[in-house]
């Protein structure tokens, strides 16, 4: 289990390092959360658009 949770946190430092992320118009502001749904979810879902970062 920690040798999964450590691998979920270097592959997120890996994507953060060398992406940008932003909001996708798609994505509706503020969010809705789904109120029928057991876990946090948002209607429409968060959709967002990649930039690789230049080193």
């Amino acid at each position: 289990m920690r040798f999964g949770i450590m691998q979920t946190k270097v592959g997120l430092t890996a994507l953060l390092k060398n992406y940008k992320f932003s909001v996708n118009k798609k994505t509706t502001l503020p969010f809705e959360m789904n109120r029928f749904s057991f876990t946090l979810l948002t209607t429409g879902g968060i959709w967002l658009d990649t930039e690789k970062v230049k080193n």
